[in-house]
């Protein structure tokens, strides 16, 4: 041990003050084993002979002497012994020095690093997946959120074109929808002659002609305050004073009256400008939702029976009244009398003509 190295002695010295496993070989000229120390058990190094190429009984050193640069470290190599150890080689005038230290705890150690890291590794992985996994959960959570919000406001679109707001409510809240109405004004209003007419069309045509008619229909009733309630084939029946009652409803509906026989003017079929028969009448009438699955709001009672036949009686172009909607008229519209015309069902009936 005298003839080591200053630097390989102290740190001989050093490993075996801190109590750690250590050994070394003395390689002479000829790449032979000229001495061995320290723990050469622990590293498996007791079999090696003196005076044997040290190449010969240690695979790993064939090709590594002579190194034209030492000092020379390799780390963490693996011993016959199962053993880790780093080699330094070192040179003196005449021999070279291989100094074998410990090196299985950090090896350990870095192993357990490199597993904690896989780990970590897979950890992330999962974690992303996961994610990944949540947000197309939430998305579809949102477009399925998103899907039942426009169903909604499809069903909650399609029920007001069905039924006027305040029923529509009373309706979802499971309310019996039945209703007695002191006072209304009802319309019915069909085109002159559409059967024969929509037989020399097709059927594209024929619906354009009813679309148009029921859209003017509809705009008007919002522009007056008046409800749509049905249509029946190519007529149209309309109310004016529900659900909520108003005083002037045989005013709001006579407006109505005008305006749909001027809208529809301005429309052609078959060759000839659209014309209505319109008849209204005033009066009381009872209204509700029957159906379970294809419900309908509709008006049952005399006044809507007299308003049909007026609206039958009337001439094209015409607009009808009853006498008692021309009494709620007053004097704000000049109608004209028309003589008492029997009514099927009704007996003589007194009527108004309502003019441009």
């Amino acid at each position: 041990m005298h003839r080591l190295p200053k630097e390989v002695g102290s740190w001989i010295y050093n490993f075996f003050y801190d109590e750690h496993s250590i050994a070394y070989l003395k390689i002479d000229a000829e790449l032979c084993v000229a001495a061995k120390g320290g723990n050469v058990k622990h590293y498996g190094l007791a079999s090696l002979r003196i005076g044997q190429p040290v190449a010969d009984q240690l695979e790993f050193m064939e090709g590594l002497l002579p190194s034209p640069e030492l000092p020379y470290h390799m780390a963490m190599v693996e011993l016959p012994s199962g053993r880790v150890a780093d080699l330094h080689l070192f040179a003196d005038s005449a021999y070279v020095w291989l100094l074998f230290l410990d090196a299985t705890v950090e090896r350990d150690n870095r192993q357990r690093l490199q597993q904690k890291a896989y780990e970590m590794t897979l950890l992330q992985e999962r974690e992303r997946q996961l994610n990944e996994k949540l947000q197309s959960v939430n998305e579809a959570l949102r477009e399925s959120q998103e899907g039942l919000q426009r169903e909604y406001q499809r069903a909650e679109t399609l029920l007001l074109n069905i039924l006027p707001a305040s029923i529509a409510e009373r309706l979802k809240a499971d309310e019996q929808i039945a209703d007695n109405h002191a006072e209304v004004s009802v319309l019915f209003a069909d085109i002159v002659g559409f059967t024969e007419r929509a037989r020399s069309v097709g059927a594209v045509t024929t619906l354009a002609i009813l679309n148009y008619f029921f859209k003017a229909a509809d705009r008007l009733s919002e522009r007056y305050g008046c409800e749509k309630i049905k249509t029946i084939g190519d007529c149209v029946m309309v109310v004016a004073g529900l659900p909520a009652a108003r005083s002037d409803h045989a005013e709001a509906l006579a407006r109505y009256a005008l305006e749909l026989r001027k809208a529809v003017k301005r429309e052609r079929f078959t060759g000839g400008r659209l014309r209505l028969r319109i008849g209204i009448h005033s009066g009381p009438i009872v209204a509700g939702v029957i159906g379970k699955r294809r419900f309908a709001y509709d008006l049952w009672g005399e006044t809507v029976n007299l308003a049909a036949r007026i609206q039958t009686s009337a001439e094209p172009d015409e607009i009808r009244i009853s006498d008692a909607t021309h009494t709620l008229l007053g004097p704000n519209f000049a109608c004209e009398p028309l003589a008492e015309t029997e009514l099927r069902g009704t007996g003589r009936v007194r009527m108004w003509r309502l003019p441009a």
